[in-house]
């Protein structure tokens, strides 16, 4: 991942929990319920950061957590320790190139991170190759205003929203389908709805 991303979400670790944090308290929230996490499940958080959202889980479920930022993993891992939360173990780990083996995970969530890495799609492909096969993948990001005038005025300041790590314009229905992945269900969440929640199903890959 780009280092310059890497340097940014460093930067951001120190005030995440107190802007960010709250600005997508609801979509962390509906994220949580729509992935209805059971006992003895394996859950990879794909873009941890601070943490935020690791008290929700049950404890009797497995919790992975991966960032590429060791500032806002050692805010995680802060949380894990005061919340004792032993299911969940965390990793300094690059979304594009993760270490876990095929079908690991029965659920995986990539939260604000796809518009963020360099290569969306090759980031799904690999979210995909963690997951076990018909798992579940959500998906939670910014993708701008259901209005055409402001929608057109987000694409048209992508470049810059990008060089302070909040994401390029990206079209996730193009990218879901280029991955293979079917939607089952989806939300608008957050300030204006202005973010999207999908929940799509793993499909195998038949030759």
């Amino acid at each position: 991942m780009s280092e310059h991303i890497k340097k940014v979400y460093s930067f951001y670790s120190w005030i995440y929990d107190a802007f960010f944090g709250k600005i997508f308290e609801h979509g962390r929230y509906v994220a949580f319920h729509m992935m209805n996490v059971k006992a003895n499940e394996t859950i990879l958080e794909v873009g941890v950061g601070t943490g935020l959202s690791l008290p929700l889980y049950p404890h009797n479920a497995k919790v992975v957590g991966i960032d590429i930022s060791q500032e806002m993993l050692d805010k995680a891992e802060m949380k894990k320790q005061y919340y004792r939360l032993s299911n969940v173990d965390l990793y300094n780990m690059d979304a594009s190139s993760m270490t876990f083996a095929d079908n690991t995970f029965d659920k995986v969530i990539a939260s604000h991170v796809i518009t963020v890495v360099p290569e969306p799609l090759h980031t799904l492909n690999e979210i995909k190759r963690v997951c076990k096969k018909d798992g579940e993948i959500f998906i939670l990001n910014y993708t701008g205003c259901n209005n055409k005038i402001i929608s057109r005025f987000e694409e048209f300041i992508s470049p810059v929203r990008d060089k302070v790590g909040l994401g390029k314009h990206v079209n996730l229905d193009e990218l879901l389908q280029y991955a293979n992945l079917s939607i089952l269900s989806e939300r608008r969440v957050n300030f204006l709805e202005m973010c999207r929640l999908v929940k799509c199903k793993n499909n195998p890959v038949f030759p």
